[in-house]
This record gives C-alpha cells, structure tokens and sequence, in this order.
C-alpha cells in the first residue's frame, strides 16, 4: 500500500469505536480519514493525493470494512469522486479541458481541508436507474444551473459539505432526449434541504439521510456529457462491491479468534476462506481492467462482478452467522452487524433488482481471445 499508512490497523481501530456506539455518525473514524489523505487518495500526488490506482483503493476499502463497513460505505464515495475527477485531461472536449483541470485542483484543495464530498443520487421509484432520474437541472447562465427534486439516501447527511447529484437536462434541440448529469451542491444553502429520516436495517451511523432541491445551486461536474463518455458508475461499482466483501471478511476475521476445534467447523471454516479470497480475487481482477470511456462489454463484466461478489458475500456472511452460534444473535453483536450491513450494501448500492432486470435484458460475451 502506498506510502506509511497500516490499513489494517485502522480497520481494527475503527471496530472498536464501532463498538462503543453503531448508531452513532463516525465522527472520529472520518477525521482519521481525512487526516491520512485517505478521502482523496485516488487524487494524484502533485494535487495532495496519495496517487493510488483503482485495485490499491478497492483493497482499502474491503479492508476497511472487515472493521467498520459504514465507515468504508462513507469513503467510496469521496474517494470515488476524487477517482473519477483525476482522469486525463485528454478525455475532455479541448474546449472544456482547462475548465475540467481547474475544477479538480479546487476539489482537492477542498479534500485537503477536510472538506466532505458525498453521494446524493438515489431516488424513490428509480429502482436505481439513471434514467429514471426525475429530478431536474435548469440552466440559468453560462455555467449555472438550479436543481429541483428529492433524493434518498444521501450519505453523510449533514455533515456533507457538498453533494454530488444526478439530474436531468432539458435536451439541447426539439425532439432530442434530456442528458443526465452529475452537479455538485454545497450544503448548507439556499434550496438543499437535508431531512432526519434514517433508519436502516443496516449502515445505521451512514446517516443516509433523504434531500429536497428546490432551485438549488448546482455546478456541473466535468464537462457535458460526463457520464457518456467517462462511465465514471463502473469505477464507483468496484468500489461498492468491496463493501460486502469486506463484512465477510470481518465475520472470518472474528471467527478466526480462536480458531474452531471442531474438524467439521474447521473444514467449514477453510471452505468459506476459499470462496472469500476467490471473490477478492475477481474483484481486483475487475478493477484492474477499468478504463474511461471502456465500452458496453466492459460495463457488462462489472455489472455481473458487482452481483456476483454482492450476492456471494452476503450469502458467506449469512453461512457464517449461521455456524458463529446462538452467543452472536444478539443486534448488538458485531458479527449480526456485519449480515446487516451486507444486506444493506448488497441492496442500495446499486439496488440489486436492477442488476438482475439488466442482466435479464442483455448478454454481452467478453472478447476471449486476448487471452490465448
């Protein structure tokens, strides 16, 4: 990992403050966060990131988890943000590219103060889809635009600085389609309101809470048609796919302290040890491949990695809860946290239904020959 910073010993700390209260906002464990540079870690170096690549983050934040899954549900999304405003300039039209630069180093300097960027694109009745988007995006002057709409499960509630939203344009001809774009919004202003409504079966201290726009201030992230041509959603799916991963990981972790006597438990045991470090190793593989603008196969593979590793490691994680004995069934219990979470993460980011509704709909066969 790069530069001086234990992952590990983090992921540990950050259980034992978990502990003490697993409803309570992780207040601490973000400042360490932000401390260490981790928020902006994929930022490259010159900006004040620590200039990780996609696998090295996706590691991080499975690690994180086995500790504190809120806290590494919390820090995909800044990170992912800081991923996907780093790319190569090049990707940009050239009339946009200067604009697109400057933006990222004042994003930076924001991470680097501590400045907390966070995910405010669910809806109620989307299913997820990005084009069930409903909220809107007027454009009132060059540069400009007001967002009107609700959000659910916007992370870090109020205790985001700015919020990165999915709304629609109006389309730029008659008869043309309206564009969904990423904006950022700083909260506390004019128009965001920030409600106090969560209460999840799992992720509790994310404080996912739920957001009204109205007329809202909002400044386009990039450059138009970000989401087209970047597809910025699969790096932020190798992400979340870590999540889930990481609560099985924990669930083995605790299992494994001692370990068990039984011959049967142990062989149980080395079985699910087997299927984790099988689904790690398809995540990482699927990371490593990510490219902007990859293409239709590319966001296939992700599609099926993120349901297949989201799938898995819940069922790992409920396997396991199920051998760990009647002494963890109690809410409280780290290991019930851990299934809780699981599920949470396998349901919300992004909804496991509209994996499956996708790839019901469309078969892309990889290319198998640059294998041979």
């Amino acid at each position: 990992m790069p530069d001086v910073i234990n992952i590990e010993a983090l992921s540990r700390l950050f259980a034992e403050r978990d502990a003490q209260d697993p409803r309570r906002y992780p207040t601490a464990n973000i400042a360490d966060l932000v401390q260490h540079r981790l928020l902006g870690a994929l930022f490259p170096r010159h900006l004040g990131g620590l200039g990780w690549s996609l696998p090295e983050a996706v590691k991080a934040v499975e690690t994180i988890a086995q500790g504190s899954p809120s806290t590494a549900l919390l820090w995909t999304m800044p990170l992912g943000l800081a991923g996907v405003s780093s790319l190569d300039v090049h990707i940009a039209p050239k009339e946009h590219q200067a604009a697109w630069s400057a933006q990222a180093e004042r994003m930076a300097a924001e991470y680097l103060q501590g400045r907390i960027f966070a995910a405010c694109n669910s809806e109620k009745g989307a299913g997820g889809s990005l084009a069930s988007t409903k909220t809107t995006a007027e454009r009132v002057a060059p540069g400009q635009f007001r967002l009107t709409g609700e959000k659910i499960l916007a992370s870090f509630g109020q205790h985001a600085n700015v919020f990165l939203s999915t709304a629609k344009l109006p389309p730029e001809q008659p008869g043309g389609t309206e564009a969904v774009e990423f904006f950022l919004l700083r909260t506390p202003a004019p128009g965001v309101e920030i409600m106090d409504d969560w209460d999840g079966f799992g992720m509790l201290s994310t404080e996912s809470q739920s957001v009204r726009y109205k007329q809202a201030a909002g400044e386009l992230l990039g450059f138009p048609n970000f989401i087209g041509v970047v597809h910025p959603l699969q790096y932020f799916f190798c992400l979340f796919a870590a999540i889930p991963l990481g609560c099985a990981g924990g669930i083995l972790r605790a299992m494994a302290q001692p370990a068990p006597a039984s011959p049967a438990l142990l062989l149980r045991f080395n079985e699910a040890l087997m299927r984790y470090e099988a689904l790690s190793a398809y995540l990482l593989e699927t990371s490593r491949a990510w490219r902007p603008a990859a293409g239709p196969s590319y966001a296939a593979q992700v599609l099926r990695m993120k349901t297949y590793v989201s799938q898995e490691s819940t069922k790992l994680c409920a396997e396991l809860f199920a051998l760990s004995g009647g002494r963890h069934y109690r809410a409280s219990d780290p290991l019930a946290r851990f299934l809780a979470d699981s599920f949470a993460g396998t349901a919300l980011r992004p909804p496991l239904p509209l994996a499956l509704d996708t790839l019901s709909q469309e078969l892309v066969i990889p290319d198998m020959d640059h294998n041979l």
